[in-house]
C-alpha cells in the first residue's frame, strides 16, 4: 500500500483525512480510541455533506478506503 501524505497541504481532501491520518501516526494506544472517534465522525460528516455536494471518484474510494481500514484497526463494523 503506497504510504498516505502527512501534511494536510498535500492532503486531496483535507476536509476529513487530517483526521484520518492521526489515526494512522498514533502510537499511543490510550489516545487510539478518541481518534478512531474523530476520524468516523469526520469521515462520516463527509459522507452526509456529500448529499448537497457530491464527491468526485477519487473522493469516494478514498473514503471507502479509510472506512474499511478504520473497520479494520477498531476490529468491527463502524
Amino acid at each position: 500500500m503506497a504510504r498516505l501524505p502527512t501534511e494536510s497541504s498535500t492532503l486531496q481532501f483535507p476536509d476529513w483525512q487530517c483526521a484520518f491520518e492521526a489515526v494512522l501516526h498514533e502510537t499511543d494506544r490510550d489516545k487510539r480510541p478518541e481518534c478512531l472517534r474523530v476520524a468516523r465522525a469526520a469521515i462520516f460528516s463527509r459522507l452526509k455533506a456529500k448529499l448537497e455536494r457530491p464527491p468526485g471518484t477519487l473522493e469516494r474510494i478514498a473514503l471507502n478506503d479509510a472506512i474499511h481500514l478504520l473497520q479494520v484497526m477498531r476490529g468491527t463494523r463502524l
